[in-house]
């Protein structure tokens, strides 16, 4: 048998050399080479199986793979450091777990926009940074529309407003206005004016955002401004650690959090490439917020006016018990505290004045020199840490069968972007009033708050009160 199958590849082999076509040589060709690559996908789907087996992770391969996508999922499953993710989890577990209360203290100065000194010189300061193309805008839109019934990114989405823009549109179009504005300040051509404007992605939003933008003709501006990015993914795990397999063959993923981007910055090269075009520093704001005021120039002037490395907008908490994060110290250092953090005895200290003590909420609009960031980026990312959430998260079972859990089951680990603020030399800042800088669209229609009801309610009358 050895012999003869010898003889066989000897003949295809002669007929190749002499440019001879043979229809039979041909078949065996054909069939004795996908005999070698199914023998090969065996070998490593064994050597696969076998790695998994010691890191408890066998269940990836259960069910099997769907012929169509073996290769490919084995090539995944290659390529992941499953020590690496085993010891993240256990880290972030084990740190969850111990975390003992920190040491919280008020934020000593936060500047009111009211009592803001010099206010004017300070927006004339930052229109002329802006003239200057020293300053980004940065748009943290990785996430869906999912609460509002939609699956499209969630800057594609309508609030209703009669123009029915979409948030995407909002923002790009403040920016038009900020350079608008920045232009005529400096007698400055219109077009003379570059800010460029970094678009933060997920996997699950990068090829729609990108449609929808060239598809809007990128609302106005300039399309080689506009910078999407894409952040990184972490897998899913069960509470022991397990990873989560959403589909036979496919590993259920999520955003590594809005702190994920400080690593994409780095790993794109994007911080560097800001830096030779002259930028100085980066306004940071999330999609959902239709109120945000993009770049705004007062901020910016205010920041750099106090040599700061960060900077916070904040607004006041409705009542002392309002479930957002507030601006502290901890440990002596500036850091965002999550309400549950606070006890109800702080949560209701006031000043002498009658101020809350914990009462300067974060909205995710923030300010940060380049330089800051670039030091921070190539030195002390891995001082990031990875919160643990608790989720519900669908996963498949070896029978194939797709299981939507009705208790939390799974854990998705997240980097916050504010975990940077406490590496900063100085951070700064500027509380704002609410209706006029904060209408999030979060929640469903319908609901009472955060809302697209509540949005379109609140820019409505912004709009009324500015008529």
């Amino acid at each position: 048998r050895g012999r003869k199958s010898c003889a066989v590849s000897i003949k295809i082999f002669c007929l190749r050399k002499v440019g001879c076509v043979c229809f039979r040589s041909t078949r065996l060709t054909q069939r004795f080479l996908g005999h070698i690559r199914t023998t090969m996908t065996n070998l490593a789907e064994e050597n696969v199986r076998n790695m998994l087996e010691r890191v408890g992770q066998e269940h990836l391969l259960q069910p099997s793979p769907p012929r169509e996508r073996l290769q490919g999922f084995l090539h995944e499953l290659q390529a992941l450091d499953f020590e690496k993710l085993r010891s993240i989890f256990v880290s972030s577990m084990t740190s969850a777990a111990a975390a003992t209360p920190r040491a919280v203290a008020p934020f000593p100065d936060v500047t009111f926009l009211e009592d803001l000194p010099n206010a004017g010189a300070m927006k004339a300061r930052g229109l002329e940074l802006i003239a200057a193309g020293k300053v980004a805008a940065l748009l943290l839109a990785g996430g869906q529309g999912t609460r509002l019934g939609s699956n499209a990114p969630k800057g594609c989405y309508d609030i209703g407003m009669p123009s029915h823009k979409s948030l995407f549109q909002y923002h790009a179009e403040k920016i038009i206005s900020v350079k608008r504005l920045a232009a005529a300040h400096v007698g400055a051509n219109e077009s003379s004016v570059r800010l460029p404007f970094l678009v933060l992605t997920s996997s699950s939003t990068d090829a729609e955002t990108r449609s929808f933008w060239a598809s809007n003709n990128y609302f106005g501006l300039p399309a080689e401004q506009v910078i999407f990015f894409e952040q990184g993914m972490l897998p899913c795990f069960t509470l022991d650690g397990r990873i989560i397999l959403e589909a036979p063959a496919q590993i259920a993923t999520a955003p590594n959090g809005n702190g994920g981007v400080y690593i994409a910055l780095q790993q794109l090269g994007l911080l560097e490439q800001l830096e030779k075009d002259g930028v100085t520093s980066i306004f940071q704001f999330g999609v959902d917020n239709v109120l945000c005021h993009v770049a705004e120039p007062t901020f910016v002037g205010f920041c750099e006016a106090n040599g700061a490395e960060c900077g916070v907008k904040t607004i006041g908490k409705k009542d002392p018990h309002e479930k957002v994060g507030v601006l502290a110290l901890s440990g002596g250092a500036p850091s965002v505290v999550e309400y549950s953090e606070i006890s109800r005895e702080m949560a209701e200290a006031r000043t002498s004045s009658g101020e809350l003590l914990y009462g300067s909420a974060h909205i995710c609009v923030n300010w940060f020199s380049l330089a800051f960031l670039r030091r921070f980026c190539s030195s002390l990312l891995d001082t990031l840490p990875l919160h643990v959430a608790r989720k519900k998260i669908p996963y498949c079972m070896a029978d194939g069968t797709i299981v939507q859990p009705s208790e939390i089951n799974g854990v998705k680990l997240e980097l916050f972007i504010f975990d940077t603020f406490p590496h900063a030399a100085k951070l700064v800042a500027l509380q704002v009033p609410r209706e006029l800088e904060f209408a999030p669209v979060k929640n469903a229609p319908g609901s009472a708050t955060e809302s697209p009801d509540t949005a379109r309610q609140l820019f409505s009358n912004l709009c009324h009160n500015r008529l």
